[in-house]
């Protein structure tokens, strides 16, 4: 054995190797402390990062739920770098993008996409350590208007003012809206609040002849929809089902 030879560092073949199985079938038959193991390679050059990676997997549950956990969380319980903490905050904001595509086509109906709808959402407030509420805005054959953060809140409360949605409502011409907000404990099942404030921006709407389409509440794995439990009257003639996952 050269003396180059015994200095190499052992990982560095790891990785070789990692990188090889990626490109096998594209991570496909790769565990999830592996996929982040290679990535983590990108941001931490020089070191064994194969204990973090199953440490952040075991923390946070999944792989998903790694690259979409708090940066204060990533820092504050497996103590990791800047520089890994923005790759994985890349790869965050890479998928919701790429979910969010749904809506790039102008004359594409909302109900046509549902599964791509909900993912989105998912994929923007589901892994989220605090409530959000989001509203979208929709005219009357539900093609997408806009979009709005109505609020932020706590691990179990967000704080709403339903006018702010009418305003944003009759900014973009809006004839239907989708209210969607969500769990952080995971549990989807509506509040007596939630379906108390629904019912109040259902009658607000009514005043002003816009329309509650639906009202979803996401979690990491989990939706609810007030359109599909019956809470919510239909008032589109299409076809339209949502299975709920409670």
């Amino acid at each position: 054995m050269t003396e180059e030879s015994a200095e190499k560092p052992l990982y560095l073949g790891h990785r070789a190797r990692l990188r090889e199985r990626f490109m096998v079938d594209e991570g496909a038959s790769m565990p999830d402390y592996e996929l982040l193991e290679l990535l983590l390679t990108m941001a931490i050059p020089r070191r064994d990062v194969k204990p973090l990676a199953k440490k952040l997997i075991a923390t946070f549950g999944d792989l998903v739920s790694v690259i979409k956990a708090p940066a204060h969380e990533l820092l504050e319980q497996c103590e990791l770098s800047s520089n890994a903490i923005v790759l994985l905050k890349v790869v965050s904001t890479c998928l919701l993008r790429a979910t969010g595509r749904v809506f790039e086509e102008p004359d594409k109906n909302v109900i046509s996409c549902w599964d791509e709808f909900y993912n989105y959402c998912r994929q923007l407030i589901g892994y989220k350590d605090v409530e959000e509420f989001h509203v979208f805005f929709f005219d009357d054959n539900l093609r997408r208007k806009g979009e709005m953060l109505l609020s932020t809140g706590t691990v179990n409360k967000a704080y709403v003012y339903p006018r702010e949605i009418l305003r944003k409502a009759i900014d973009v011409k809006a004839s239907f809206i989708i209210l969607v907000h969500n769990h952080p404990s995971g549990n989807v099942k509506p509040s007596s609040t939630d379906v108390k404030l629904t019912q109040d921006i259902c009658d607000l709407c009514d005043l002003m002849e816009l329309k509650v389409f639906d009202h979803i509440i996401v979690s990491k794995h989990d939706m609810y929809s007030f359109k599909s439990s019956g809470r919510i009257k239909s008032f589109y003639a299409g076809p339209f089902h949502i299975k709920n996952n409670v």
